[in-house]
């Protein structure tokens, strides 16, 4: 890793969480879906590594992987729930990519404290205003039609999650 990207990720992280509206407002469009990866990637490695090594419990290697594939893999599902949810409100085709940008873009900057376990209340919250600012100032769409579509993406997600422990379960 280059100095270069390093200081991107600080530079774009550091925005994303100080002055999410700007952010997206002037700079999301500059984000590309591999760079928007590779924050996502690095911001859950050490989301991964900090959390396995303050909660050891187990096969570090194993707990570390975990967490790692399920911040990607969050991302993935919140990403195409909330594409299916824009299509359904709005009629609407908006590009994957700029949905998986304001998803990962989110995640970026929440992963950074979510290690902390007390912080779940903090950083849930706050990743999903981040994906609706992100949806307002990036996607241009009205802040009701923002709260709806991330009110559906949520409720989405968590039945498909309920769904998938209940299976596993039986």
């Amino acid at each position: 890793m280059n100095l270069h990207w390093t200081k991107k990720y600080v530079s774009t992280v550091t925005a994303v969480m100080a002055h999410p509206g700007a952010f997206f407002q002037d700079r999301f469009n500059n984000v590309t879906v591999g760079q928007a990866l590779g924050f996502l990637s690095l911001s859950a490695l050490c989301f991964s590594i900090t959390a396995t090594l303050v909660n050891p419990v187990g096969g570090l290697l194993r707990n570390g992987v975990l967490l790692f594939v399920n911040a990607i893999g969050m991302v993935v599902i919140g990403s195409a729930v909330a594409y299916v949810a824009l299509i359904a409100t709005t009629g609407r085709r908006y590009a994957f990519f700029r949905l998986w940008n304001i998803f990962s873009l989110s995640a970026s900057a929440v992963l950074i404290l979510a290690w902390i376990p007390a912080a779940f209340f903090l950083t849930e919250p706050w990743r999903w205003w981040l994906i609706g600012t992100g949806l307002v100032r990036g996607l241009g769409l009205s802040k009701i039609r923002a709260v709806f579509v991330v009110l559906l993406t949520f409720i989405g997600m968590a039945a498909l999650i309920c769904t998938v422990f209940s299976m596993v379960e039986a």
